[in-house]
């Protein structure tokens, strides 16, 4: 028997059987082991994901403060994913991705960041009322990074698109 360990994370990923303890497998895809981004929680329902982005000699420009490279890695992904897998749980297929993200320096960050992705059940709603009237949704949504100060530094916004598979 030939196990591949990438093809059955990638059949995973794709399916409604995926769990949060398999998701965090993504902490050793290589844009986030390298940027020190780790997955630390992921509820079960996928409607919270926290993302801690560690600040190191690796991911620190010559001020000090974190590089605009890593804070993207830190927030790109986990909106579409989350509504993904929300609408997979719903026995809803979507082609997904971020259509566009803006990262907005609130101050500077020179210490770990904490990202917390929250989907509450309006936009969930919401993003099925669209799916159903229009085959697509193009919605922007908001993460704030907070440092160990408790002080938030960074506002980034990403833009969803999903489109029902057919």
């Amino acid at each position: 028997m030939n196990i591949n360990p990438y093809r059955y994370i990638m059949k995973r990923y794709h399916s409604k059987d995926l769990t949060p303890r398999e998701f965090k497998l993504m902490n050793f895809w290589l844009p986030f082991f390298f940027n020190r981004i780790k997955i630390i929680n992921v509820s079960n329902d996928f409607k919270r994901i926290d993302v801690l982005l560690k600040h190191t000699f690796w991911n620190r420009n010559p001020n000090k403060s974190l590089w605009g490279g890593a804070i993207f890695s830190a927030v790109d992904p986990f909106y579409p994913i989350m509504l993904k897998q929300i609408l997979l749980l719903n026995d809803i297929e979507t082609i997904f991705l971020t259509k566009s993200a803006q990262v907005e320096y609130l101050k500077e960050s020179k210490t770990n960041i904490l990202f917390s992705f929250l989907i509450t059940d309006d936009e969930i709603k919401n993003l099925k009322n669209t799916l159903v009237n229009e085959g697509k949704y193009d919605g922007w949504h908001t993460v704030y990074g907070i440092d160990e100060n408790n002080k938030k530094c960074i506002k980034a916004k990403i833009q969803v698109y999903l489109k029902l598979r057919n």
